[in-house]
C-alpha cells in the first residue's frame, strides 16, 4: 500500500526505504545502471582528455622538452572546442539521461509501494512516453536551484571586484579589501544556502509528476506546496545519503588507488609527472563513481516517494484515498437519509377539535346536566 495509515517519522521513512530497496535490489539497480554508465562514459571522456592535456603541458614545462602534442595555443583552442561540444551536446545528453533515470526510478518506486509488479523495460517505457515532461522538471530544478543563483553570484562578485579595484586606485584598498573578502565568503555561504532551500522546495516534483500525471510546471508548484513542513527532514535524508555516498566512494576507491600506487612506485619516484599513474587513478575513480551512483540513485528516489506519500497523508488524507481505491470505491458511499418533520405554520397546522363548555350566567352556578342512561325495557312489556 502506497501510503501508511499514519504519518511516518524520519527514521521510519529511512527504514522503509531500506526495506523496499533490499527487496527490489535488482530492479532498482538495473534501472540506475544504464544512466550511471552513460554518465561515466561522457564525463570520463572529458576528464581523461583534460587530464592528459594538463599533464602533457606540465611535463613539457618541467623537463624543458617540447611536448609530443601541439603547442600550448593549439591545445588551448582544442580544450575550448571540447568545452563547447560538451556544453552543446554532452550536457543536454546528460540532462536527458538523468531525467529518464529519475522518472523510471520514481515510477518503479510508486508501483512497488502499491504492491504491483513492474519491470525495468516498463519503467523506462513510461519515462520515454513523457520524455519532455521529465526533462522539463530536471531542467527547471537545475535552473531555479543552480543556474540563476550562480549567475546572481557572478554578477555580485563582479560588482565587488570593480569596487575593490576602484578602492585600490583611491588608496583605500587596505581597508576595503578585507571587507570585500569577508563579503565574498558570506556571499558564497548565502549562495549555497539559497540553492539548497530552493532544491528542497522542488525535491518532490518527480514523485508528484509520476503519481498525479501532471506537467512539469504544475509538478514544481505542487512540490513547493507538499514539501512545506518536511523540508528539514528531506535535508537530513539528503545529508545522510550524501555522507554514505562519500564513505562508500572512499571505501571503493582508496584500496584501488593504493594498489595502483604500489605497482607504479617506480614511476612516481622517477623524474617528471607519472602520466600513466594519474590516468589509472582517474579510471579507478570513474569506476568507483559508476558503482556508487548506480547503488545510491534508487535510495534517493525511493525515499522521496515515501516523503511524498507521507506528506499527502498528513495534509490530504491520502491513506483514506488509498483504502478506498483498494476497496474498489471511486467515492465515499452516500450518507443515510434522515427525514425530519417539516416546520409547521399557522396556515399548515392541522385543525384542532376542542369541546367548549357553556358558560354560566352572572350570579348562577352552572353544573353540567347529568343524563341518566336509558333503562332497558322490562321483559314481557308490549310495544
Amino acid at each position: 500500500m502506497a501510503a501508511s495509515t499514519r504519518p511516518l517519522t524520519l527514521g521510519e521513512i529511512l527504514d522503509r526505504t531500506v526495506q523496499v530497496y533490499r527487496r527490489n535490489f535488482l530492479l532498482m539497480v538495473g534501472i540506475a545502471a544504464p544512466a550511471a554508465g552513460l554518465v561515466v562514459l561522457i564525463s570520463g571522456a572529458v576528464v581523461l582528455f583534460f587530464s592528459s592535456q594538463f599533464l602533457s603541458i606540465a611535463n613539457a614545462q618541467q623537463t624543458g622538452k617540447p611536448a609530443a602534442t601541439p603547442d600550448i595555443s593549439q591545445q588551448s583552442l582544442l580544450m575550448g572546442l571540447i568545452i563547447m561540444l560538451f556544453l552543446l551536446i554532452g550536457f543536454p545528453l546528460l540532462l536527458g539521461v538523468f531525467a529518464m533515470a529519475l522518472a523510471a526510478l520514481n515510477r518503479a518506486a510508486a508501483e512497488v509501494l502499491e504492491g504491483r509488479a513492474i519491470t525495468i523495460r516498463a519503467s523506462y517505457g513510461y519515462a520515454f512516453r513523457h520524455f519532455w515532461r521529465h526533462v522539463g522538471i530536471l531542467f527547471q530544478q537545475s535552473l531555479f536551484a543552480g543556474i540563476i543563483p550562480y549567475f546572481v553570484f557572478v554578477a555580485v562578485f563582479l560588482v565587488g571586484a570593480i569596487l575593490g579595484a576602484l578602492a585600490a586606485k583611491s588608496g583605500t584598498g587596505a581597508v576595503v579589501s578585507p571587507l570585500l573578502a569577508i563579503a565574498l565568503i558570506l556571499l558564497v555561504i548565502a549562495l549555497f544556502v539559497v540553492c539548497v532551500l530552493i532544491w528542497l522546495r522542488l525535491s518532490l516534483a518527480y514523485p508528484v509528476c509520476v503519481v498525479e500525471d501532471i506537467n512539469a510546471w504544475s509538478s514544481l508548484k505542487r512540490s513547493n506546496l507538499l514539501s512545506s513542513g518536511t523540508r528539514g527532514r528531506i535535508f537530513v535524508m539528503f545529508l545522510l545519503v550524501g555522507v554514505l555516498t562519500i564513505v562508500v566512494t572512499l571505501m571503493l576507491s582508496m584500496p584501488i588507488d593504493i594498489v595502483i600506487g604500489l605497482f607504479m612506485r617506480k614511476s612516481i619516484t622517477s623524474h617528471g609527472l607519472p602520466t600513466m599513474f594519474f590516468m589509472l587513478i582517474q579510471i579507478a575513480n570513474l569506476a568507483s563513481g559508476f558503482l556508487v551512483r548506480m547503488f545510491v540513485m534508487p535510495i534517493y528516489s525511493t525515499a522521496l516517494m515515501l516523503f511524498y506519500n507521507d506528506q499527502r497523508t498528513r495534509m490530504e488524507g491520502y491513506d483514506i484515498e488509498q483504502l478506498m481505491d483498494h476497496a474498489g470505491w471511486s467515492a465515499l458511499p452516500p450518507a443515510p437519509l434522515i427525514f425530519a418533520p417539516a416546520p409547521t405554520t399557522p396556515e399548515t397546522a392541522p385543525p384542532s377539535f376542542a369541546i367548549s363548555e357553556p358558560s354560566a350566567a352572572p350570579g348562577e352556578s352552572f353544573s353540567s346536566p347529568v343524563v341518566d342512561p336509558p333503562t332497558p325495557a322490562s321483559e314481557g312489556s308490549g310495544a
